[in-house]
């Protein structure tokens, strides 16, 4: 039997949750401002990024000390005799370049010896010298030091090939430890090994690290005047068997043949490296080979450097106005509202980063360079910008980069003036820190209310459960009476 329809699906439950669907209505409302207030801090953590984005772009163009506009690019007329390489302080033009030699590190050998005989036996004490080998500091580029080793005469009473391998290793752990405790850099130290020219015969070489005669080996002999036996430290040339340098030290930088010797326009320059930083302002030579035949350096503006700097602050700035229109404009086609376009800040920036890219620079130096368009940059219908006209970019740049650089980093540059513009907004405390703290705020109030009101919920629910079987026990009673009031009636 139904009765007033408490019978419809018997289920009390059924009869909880329907009302229940109803009296959580204004719960699920807050649940829905939450993911509504989620999706807008999640908007605005995107929107930071990208404008972060921007502004780190547009502080590098600013960069008040490195002109990423005068980038410049230089070539060899042969990259197999020498390579260069041009930074931004490098003045454009053409160099001519000859190699007379190339630099070397001084190399000194010993005399040869026979490895079976005792050559070194007559040293009845402890040798004790030392190497002078090069350690520029601060305020002092020529400074040197000693490093001192000990052989001792217990080494030196073997046959030849071992006593050799034995002086050998003194000289080399003597330079490690002074690698370890930093009295020479590694660069600094002397090598020293054995050398076998043919079966049985034996030599020492000591060669230093680098190259040049900043780097030459100097010598203090040991009491007994070891070194002057080996003939490792005789001011000659080695030839046969006989001990000496490999290549003349010399006196000086221009006397020696350690240093590399080339001519640049006509002036002779003397280097202990093959790597020259110096000859040339903002230009890096690499020294391969040696030529008598005249070489051309070429520096010239590296319009596609310039270039590649800035299409990377377009792209960061087309990419932060495309994420600005779609999150606070209305879509045109589906009026669908974007999630920051009721927030005038935010519409605003649209309307200010297209304004800073049309805006006149009044303090460059050529008033011909004034605006971007001048320089081959405009927008397109939705503010996109790009290099619209190459060949005009490029006529800027090689004309004068800094026509192109003031557009970017003078004062009322765009660079400039979008880095402080943008800082408001993407620095701790600026508007988009603000507005997610806020929203944080509201969200930390919206999860008290709904915590609130899931207590209130299922109370309430527990009480919708109890009248419920209340009133269904009511109806089985009733159903129970009409039966027995019935029976009396058949």
């Amino acid at each position: 039997m139904d009765v007033g329809g408490i019978g419809q699906n018997n289920s009390i439950e059924y009869l909880v949750q329907q009302y229940m669907l109803y009296e959580s209505g204004p719960k699920n409302d807050l649940l829905d401002r939450q993911d509504d207030l989620r999706e807008r801090k999640s908007v605005l953590s995107d929107l930071d990024s990208k404008l972060s984005a921007l502004q780190s772009k547009a502080e590098r163009l600013s960069d008040p000390i490195t002109d990423y506009f005068a980038s410049r690019t230089s070539s060899v007329s042969d990259s197999d005799i020498l390579t260069a390489d041009a930074s931004s302080t490098a003045s454009l033009g053409n160099h001519a370049i000859t190699i007379e030699r190339l630099a070397i590190s001084d190399t000194r050998v010993s005399q040869q010896y026979t490895d079976t005989d005792t050559s070194f036996s007559g040293f009845v004490a402890d040798q004790t010298f030392s190497l002078n080998i090069a350690h520029p500091i601060d305020g002092d580029e020529f400074n040197r030091v000693d490093i001192s080793m000990t052989v001792s005469a217990a080494d030196l009473a073997l046959d030849n090939d071992e006593a050799l391998y034995q002086i050998a290793d003194a000289i080399n752990s003597a330079m490690y430890t002074a690698v370890t405790d930093e009295t020479i850099g590694s660069e600094e130290q002397v090598r020293a090994s054995v050398v076998t020219e043919e079966s049985g015969k034996s030599r020492i070489v000591l060669r230093s690290e680098s190259s040049g005669y900043t780097h030459r080996i100097e010598f203090t002999d040991s009491a007994d005047g070891l070194l002057s036996a080996l003939g490792v430290s005789d001011n000659v040339a080695s030839a046969g068997t006989a001990g000496g340098y490999i290549t003349e030290v010399g006196t000086s930088a221009t006397t020696s043949m350690l240093n590399s010797k080339f001519n640049i326009d006509g002036l002779d320059f003397y280097r202990d490296s093959n790597n020259v930083t110096d000859a040339l302002t903002g230009v890096t030579l690499k020294l391969l080979d040696t030529t008598a035949t005249t070489q051309t350096i070429t520096v010239v503006a590296d319009t596609e450097g310039v270039k590649e700097e800035v299409n990377g602050f377009i792209d960061a700035y087309n990419e932060a106005m495309t994420y600005l229109r779609d999150t606070t404009q209305i879509d045109p086609d589906t009026y669908k509202r974007g999630v920051l376009s009721d927030d005038v800040t935010y519409r605003g920036i649209v309307y200010d980063l297209r304004n800073y890219t049309m805006n006149q620079v009044t303090s460059v130096s050529n008033s011909d360079y004034s605006h971007l368009y001048t320089i081959g940059i405009e927008a397109d219908s939705e503010g996109q910008l790009s290099i619209t006209d190459a060949d005009k970019f490029r006529t800027a740049i090689e004309t004068n980069s800094n026509y192109v650089a003031e557009l970017f980093n003078a004062s009322d540059g765009l660079a400039t003036q979008l880095n402080t513009y943008l800082d408001n907004h993407v620095k701790t405390g600026g508007s988009i820190d603000s507005s997610k703290n806020n929203i944080e705020d509201q969200l930390t109030s919206l999860t008290d209310r709904i915590s609130l009101m899931d207590d209130i919920l299922y109370r309430r629910e527990d009480q919708l459960r109890q009248q419920f079987t209340t009133l269904q026990e009511m109806m089985y009673k009733l159903q129970s009476q009409q039966s027995f009031m019935g029976s009396f009636l058949r």
